[in-house]
């Protein structure tokens, strides 16, 4: 599968990973559990919503009409969302949103 959308992706021009220069990440970032992360999904209008991506956990409050309950992306919410990001939306995600914290493995 794997294979397929690698395929799929160059035909498109889509890069599945970025390759780019990584920023440099602030000292002493939080880490969190996947169960700590799934406080974050979007279901409590009193917290922010927080989506990891290639271990990295950032803070996608700004966008909550997308990430809360009901919304387009709700499904990332909460979550270490890599996968799905690899294939549409990653790249976003790095340039949009502050990196807050560490998804521990």
């Amino acid at each position: 599968m794997a294979f397929v959308l690698a395929i799929f992706g160059t035909i498109l021009g889509i890069r599945l990973r970025d390759s780019g220069p990584k920023a440099t990440l602030p000292a002493n970032l939080p880490q969190f559990t996947r169960e700590q992360l799934q406080a974050f999904d979007g279901t409590d209008s009193n917290k922010p919503i927080y989506i990891a991506l290639d271990g990295l956990v950032y803070d996608v409050t700004a966008g909550r009409e997308y990430y809360q309950v009901g919304g387009s992306y709700h499904d990332l919410a909460g979550k270490d969302s890599s996968g799905l990001l690899h294939i549409f939306g990653g790249s976003i995600i790095k340039k949009k949103y502050k990196v807050i914290g560490i998804l521990k493995k």
